[in-house]
């Protein structure tokens, strides 16, 4: 009975942590505990460096998160003029960006205001930059586009309903050319979703080509683009996301229910 009465006082029943208590000050104090006693993150000019033969982004000094690495690989080997986080949190990811690649539009979005304020803070340059966002809403004609969009850990929280493929559907409205999702790939079924999503018309894009990409830094992700990509391999299974890594019997019976829930399409009665 009191579980009963525990899981009906929940305000998003299956989300990994309830949003709106996700506050600046937690944050900050994760960004301090598991990030900055192991990686530099901000970086300021000249401590980041793009190799465009190589692809790869070299940190001179302390390292940045191989999540980092990664993002900063793909915008320099895709070379978008407008690219937009959805999900910036802290805002590291998006000013490091625009250090790093002052001649391209940036701009972030994030559900929580007190974690849009911790950005400001950390990142006064990015102000008139961001904005409150939420993917699970309906699409907004007033979120920024951008040829390349792109998540980090945002998606592998969302698991109410059907929330994460409305989240997908958006970022695919939002994005002209590429999605790039730098997530936790045993939270969801990404290439199988996206694949359903496609076939339901659920996508807003003619064509849909997955990639799994992965950084000099040891991170992978989802690379999905409108034309084909040179140089990376074509992405068919979530196996394929998950080669090398120790399976969780929980996540991975989680991502079946998620995925189970979507209904597709028009299918005629």
């Amino acid at each position: 009975m009191f579980q009963k009465i525990l899981y009906k006082s929940r305000k998003f029943y299956d989300d990994d942590f309830d949003w709106e208590n996700y506050t600046a000050d937690s944050y900050e104090r994760r960004l301090k505990g598991d990030v900055e006693t192991a990686f530099r993150a901000i970086s300021r000019a000249g401590d980041l460096q793009f190799d465009p033969a190589t692809g790869h982004v070299m940190s001179h000094g302390a390292p940045i998160h191989p999540n980092q690495q990664l993002i900063l690989e793909a915008i320099g080997r895709l070379e978008p003029a407008r690219v937009h986080e959805a999900g910036c949190g802290g805002g590291d990811h998006l000013a490091n960006a625009m250090t790093l690649f002052p001649d391209i539009e940036m701009t972030g979005g994030d559900r929580g205001r007190s974690q849009l304020m911790l950005a400001l803070k950390r990142h006064p340059e990015l102000s008139g930059r961001v904005g409150v966002q939420d993917l699970t809403m309906p699409f907004s004609r007033q979120w920024p586009r951008a040829e390349l969009v792109y998540t980090q850990a945002v998606l592998m929280h969302i698991h109410t309903a059907v929330s994460h493929m409305v989240a997908l559907s958006n970022l695919f409205r939002q994005a002209t050319r590429w999605v790039l999702l730098v997530e936790n790939v045993q939270c969801h079924n990404f290439v199988r979703d996206l694949r359903a999503l496609e076939a339901g018309g659920h996508l807003d894009w003619e064509t849909l080509h997955l990639y799994r990409f992965d950084g000099s830094g040891g991170a992978r992700a989802i690379l999905a683009a409108q034309v084909p990509v040179e140089n990376l391999v074509p992405l068919e299974t979530d196996a394929q996301l998950r080669d090398g890594e120790t399976p969780s019997a929980r996540r991975l019976r989680r991502a079946d229910e998620d995925s189970a829930r979507g209904l597709f399409g028009f299918d005629a009665a």
